[in-house]
């Protein structure tokens, strides 16, 4: 029998436990570096989400304030269809728990 270890999450590596807000956004900074190129706009968000986590200056902290305004919207749609994940994945859960 082959033993399998399970790797973490990416989910789980960016629990606010794991990491500190400065670790947290300096993690998206890297990653936004590495898209650039091929996913500028993600690559934008991850720079953004950084920004308003734990802004560098003072002119990063402007950004983060101008921009928060534009996406209130978007950020409000998204935890609507974050909660719908959540929710289906329990229920998922519980009909896996009782043999469905």
């Amino acid at each position: 029998m082959q033993h399998a270890e399970s790797e973490p999450s990416s989910a789980e590596l960016l629990t606010p436990d794991a990491l500190s807000d400065t670790d947290l956004a300096d993690s998206f900074r890297t990653q936004s570096f590495h898209l650039m190129q091929a996913h500028p706009i993600a690559a934008a968000h991850l720079v953004l989400a950084a920004a308003s986590i734990a802004p560098t200056c003072a002119a990063e902290q402007d950004v983060a304030d101008e921009f928060s305004f534009v996406i209130v919207d978007f950020a409000q749609q998204l935890g609507v269809l974050h909660r719908r994940a959540v929710n289906r994945r329990a229920k998922e859960i519980a009909g896996a728990g009782h043999g469905h």
